[in-house]
């Protein structure tokens, strides 16, 4: 379970940030990525009380790529669903805070099965790729 956060006010330069840094990280071998969670929900913020080395929110994003196309500085966390796996894809200071990305790679075959997810559990996946 997450800790409360300050909501930062300036949710549109967050969000044109996050956007900036996602597209700049992402390679000509992502078919498909999609910014969801708190910087699609205008709920991106710092953690009162930091959380598992996190001070703020998460830049989550749905990626899908050929697991041999995987960037080599994209760090696999040993996390992973029924169709994705976990990933950090850097980090990137936002309002005096380092959020950190992460990237959740589809596994081959679950393409279709990842839209739909991403609708059933209400995420409003914005597409970036």
């Amino acid at each position: 379970m997450k800790t409360e956060k300050e909501i930062y006010k300036n949710q549109k330069e967050v969000h044109d940030q996050i956007v900036d840094f996602v597209k700049s990280n992402l390679t000509k071998d992502i078919k498909e990525a999609y910014l969801v969670g708190s910087s699609t929900t205008q709920s991106f913020g710092k953690y009162f009380k930091k959380q598992r080395y996190h001070e703020g929110s998460d830049i989550d994003l749905v990626v899908m790529v050929e697991e041999n196309k995987i960037p080599k500085n994209w760090k696999y966390l040993g996390v992973e669903k029924s169709w994705w796996k976990l990933y950090r894809g850097g980090s990137v200071k936002i309002n005096e805070t380092i959020h950190k990305a992460d990237l959740m790679v589809v596994k081959p075959g679950k393409e279709s099965f990842a839209h739909n997810r991403m609708k059933e559990l209400g995420w409003k996946p914005e597409k970036i790729k």
